[in-house]
């Protein structure tokens, strides 16, 4: 899968303004306000989210006291609508346009990174996303911690798909725009999505890989009861807490 291809899709204004929507009518989950706070506890710490899209984290945050915010994303169309949307609600937030796989930060900077709504997993090929990882591990001071979710293949409502779909790869008839296994793209409401939905140990293997520590992982439903627009924004997820060792 090409990057330009599945940066296309978040070039689209049709997918800028579903974004834009979400940070009033989704705002932060509960279940990640639940983690956030707890996580990173005090609200002067210095965060950065990568893969902001229009800020709806960002702002969530904001919301909670948090001040010392920067947002990041590929997209030059979701870091405008973002900045919009802090000037119209007066807000002193930071967006900035940055590839995740090429932070342009210097060494143990930020007291704590995120990475919502699945977005390292729509990094295309294992190796751009373990260079976002790296990169994350990198602009992390010692002993701070990152926040990220993915899907899951191991899902029960899903284990049927990907027995098919396992034996498709066998078979070498999978779909063309597929590089691994595990990797999606198919037609949404807003267009074309690719996200890679990983298995349990890869991200494991991966986190460890790169020297963080695993502190935690659990699921969004075992956090809290999301309200319906979240439901819909958003399948379940799997919530990853890791920390750079001090």
């Amino acid at each position: 899968m090409q990057v330009d291809k599945v940066k296309e899709y978040y070039l689209s204004d049709t997918v800028v303004d579903y974004y834009a929507k979400a940070t009033s009518s989704v705002g932060l989950w509960v279940s990640e306000a639940k983690i956030f706070e707890r996580v990173f506890g005090d609200s002067k710490a210095s965060i950065l989210e990568v893969g902001c899209g229009c800020g709806r984290i960002c702002f969530g945050l904001n919301e909670l006291g948090y001040k010392n915010l920067l947002g990041i994303d590929f997209s030059k169309k979701m870091i405008k609508k973002a900045r919009q949307i802090a000037r119209i609600r007066q807000v002193g937030l930071s967006f900035q346009v940055a590839d995740a796989t090429e932070l342009p930060f210097s060494d143990n900077l930020f007291e704590g990174a995120i990475f919502g709504f699945n977005g390292l997993m729509q990094i295309p090929g294992r190796d751009r996303r373990r260079a976002a990882l790296k990169e994350v591990f990198r602009v992390l001071s010692p002993g701070s911690y990152f926040v990220f979710t993915t899907h899951e293949r191991e899902m029960t409502k899903w284990k049927k798909f990907w027995k098919q779909e396992r034996e498709r790869w066998k078979k070498g008839k999978q779909a063309k725009d597929l590089g691994e296994y595990g990797d999606r793209y198919e037609p949404t409401k807003l267009g074309n999505l690719f996200i890679h939905v990983p298995a349990k140990n890869d991200v494991v293997k991966d986190l460890k890989s790169i020297g963080f520590k695993l502190e935690a992982d659990v699921l969004r439903s075992q956090v809290a009861i999301e309200s319906e627009p979240v439901r819909e924004f958003s399948d379940e997820c799997r919530f990853w807490v890791a920390r750079k060792p001090c």
